[in-house]
């Protein structure tokens, strides 16, 4: 395989993924590239395995409100209204539930905060339709606990796993 693929370490294990060579030889158009969201592509992986491999897995799945955002009386021409939007790093369907997965390995808590926000604003338009899950996977244990606390807050339907309840 050693034309058709580059190796690297990350975190004491082998990475593998395809070369110019391999890409042609499968007729991939997407260029992999080792860079600073390996760690996350990574860890998004393991959410994946620990869904048991979903045939409708998607990543960086855009949600949007089907309201706008109230403008106040204000329009402008040829501008519609700003709609809420959030996109989640993965999502999915399973027994008539909309799984939407977020990954937390770096961003601060403040923004993390500001993201659950957003979820909670744009989720209930959705809860009309549909059930949605927001699975958050995060690094450690004081994570897990603050996710937790935000979701009862804000009334959201989820689940908090740290990456070592799932490896």
């Amino acid at each position: 395989m050693d034309p058709f693929i580059h190796e690297t370490f990350f975190d004491k294990e082998k990475v593998i993924y395809l070369n110019k060579a391999g890409r042609e030889l499968i007729g991939s158009i997407k260029e992999v590239k080792r860079n600073s969201l390996m760690e996350h592509t990574l860890l998004c992986n393991e959410a994946y395995l620990y869904f048991n491999c979903p045939i409708d897995w998607k990543t960086e799945y855009r949600i949007e409100s089907k309201e706008a955002v109230p403008t106040f009386g204000i329009q402008f021409m040829g501008l519609s209204p700003a709609k809420k939007r959030i996109i989640s790093d993965a999502y999915f369907n399973r027994n008539g539930y909309m799984h939407l997965i977020e990954i937390d390995n770096t961003r601060s808590m403040k923004d993390n905060q500001k993201k659950v926000d957003a979820y909670s604003q744009v989720l209930q338009d959705l809860r009309k339709d549909t059930v949605p899950i927001l699975c958050i996977f995060t690094t450690n244990q004081e994570r897990k606990r603050k996710f937790e606390l935000w979701l009862k807050e804000k009334n959201i339907n989820g689940q908090v796993k740290t990456f070592s309840e799932i490896i």
